[in-house]
């Protein structure tokens, strides 16, 4: 039997984020909030261990990526104790290397950052919602422009990290966007995905020599309280 690599990725939309009055948002940087710890250790305990960080630039997906770090369960040597090693790595996620890629940011919707969708007016945001794959806000991109940035960069570093542990923290539309890619989709077929804040979607990346391709294991999966 041959062996072929596998490229195991763990996509993470980040946290929800702080947005009271409900604006507008894309590549705006708003906070993300960490109310909900037990939808967090769920998912941290969720995530393999020494993987590959990746984030976008935005600030939502980067501390998310740190909580989720953070809240990682302890490693643990064969009498219970846990190891010097495992704590470090813990305390220390702020300077290890995690991957930040801009072509993974959220869709920029342009001049319509910070508004809100009852300021817009009504036939831009008509031809908006008719078309939302391709429309383009002023000043700002489609989600088809998106899924092209989006798929080339994911492209790239599924080459670049094949054969390892992935844990990607990202937004909504990036996210969407791979699995249309890996689904041979049009980029506005994946639009029916619910990627909701907290969402884990495994993917893996089978570099079979005869036959290589995509499997997916789940897609937005969470904890559930009941």
């Amino acid at each position: 039997m041959s062996l072929f690599a596998v490229t195991r990725w763990w996509l993470v939309r980040h946290a929800p984020v702080d947005n009271p009055g409900g604006v507008i948002y894309g590549r705006t940087d708003l906070p993300a909030v960490f109310e909900d710890q037990p939808a967090l250790a769920w998912l941290a305990a969720s995530l393999p261990k020494d993987p590959v960080y990746i984030a976008s630039p935005l600030l939502r997906s980067v501390e998310t990526l740190r909580q989720l770090h953070r809240l990682r369960p302890v490693l643990c040597d064969e009498d219970g104790a846990g190891t010097r090693g495992a704590k470090n790595a813990r305390e220390n996620i702020d300077a290890n290397a995690i991957e930040r890629v801009p072509e993974l940011a959220e869709q920029d919707f342009g001049d319509w950052e910070g508004r809100l969708w009852s300021d817009i007016p009504a036939d831009q945001a008509r031809l908006f919602w008719d078309d939302f794959a391709n429309a383009v806000p002023p000043g700002g991109e489609s989600f088809s422009q998106l899924a092209d940035r989006v798929v080339t960069a994911f492209n790239r570093l599924n080459q670049l990290h094949a054969g390892r542990d992935i844990v990607a923290v990202l937004h909504g539309g990036p996210i969407r966007a791979i699995l249309a890619h890996i689904l041979a989709l049009a980029p506005g077929a994946a639009l029916a995905f619910d990627i909701a804040p907290l969402g884990l979607t495994r993917i893996d990346y089978l570099d079979a020599p005869e036959n290589p391709g995509w499997r997916i294991d789940g897609v937005n999966l969470r904890r559930y309280q009941g």
